[in-house]
């Protein structure tokens, strides 16, 4: 008496696994380049929240405050802190908000009117002057810019 199979065979199963393997290693790339596109965009909106934030507590304490690159690093995030006669933070000042970033290969710079280390918020918006770009690159060359204009806000070119 015969027994009918129902289950694949070893031909069939390693010829489903390879295919399965032959996809996967196709999208890979398509995957990864996606990932650093989400990393640039993630990477991007955390800093214009950062400088909404630093304008609205510039208006919401009526004081000056300077947002400035951790270590002079903006690869490594930013701090903001009142603003102090040399524009720099000094051990024991106050630090009003800290954002760090974890994007391994990620470089940002700050190009402005007014300084290259750091952003200036003020309490007056007839006397702002937060002009500049920042530009982040990606360790694959992949670049974008955003340009903050006087009053703080910030617009992406590429």
């Amino acid at each position: 008496m015969l027994r009918k199979s129902t289950g694949f065979s070893l031909i069939e199963l390693v010829f489903v696994m390879l295919l399965m393997s032959l996809f996967c290693f196709m999208a890979f790339p398509v995957w990864h380049s996606l990932f650093k596109k989400n990393q640039l965009e993630a990477i991007e909106h955390e800093i214009t929240l950062a400088i909404e934030h630093a304008k609205r507590l510039a208006l919401l304490h009526d004081q000056h405050l300077i947002l400035r690159g951790i270590a002079d690093d903006w690869s490594q995030g930013m701090i903001l802190f009142p603003d102090t006669k040399d524009h720099k933070y000094h051990q024991g000042s106050k630090i009003l908000h800290k954002w760090q970033w974890h994007y391994p290969g990620m470089q940002i710079s700050w190009k402005g009117f007014q300084s290259n280390s750091y952003l200036l918020f003020v309490n007056d918006l007839k006397k702002a002057t937060t002009s500049g770009h920042f530009k982040l690159l990606t360790p694959q060359s992949t670049s974008i810019k955003l340009v903050v204009n006087r009053f703080g806000r910030v617009r992406r070119v590429v």
